[in-house]
């Protein structure tokens, strides 16, 4: 008895997927989850940085996207800013990479 393991036709291939990694020119720089002054999500004012809200965190009320609007900024400048205007940012600044 022999057994023929031999396709009728090759398999299809799926096409190539294009990179799912963020491209880092879209929005933010750095990514962190805080928690509000209120409980509820609402854009803190920080002058110097511009944000993006999401009322979707695992350790807080929010997640935070943030771009400093001043090239010397960082992730530690961010992380005092929120807490100057009450938020609690929580664990590390995750910075995007290139």
């Amino acid at each position: 008895m022999t057994l023929n393991i031999h396709p009728a036709s090759p398999l299809p291939c799926p096409p190539l997927a294009r990179s799912v990694r963020p491209d880092p020119e879209l929005f933010g720089a750095f990514l962190l989850e805080a928690v509000t002054p209120t409980g509820a999500p609402e854009m803190p004012e920080l002058p110097a940085w511009e944000l993006r809200l999401w009322p979707v965190a695992r350790l807080g009320d929010v997640t935070i996207e943030a771009r400093p609007l001043l090239p010397h900024l960082g992730p530690d400048d961010l992380r005092a800013a929120l807490r100057h205007g009450g938020w609690t940012p929580l664990g590390p600044v995750r910075v995007r990479r290139g």
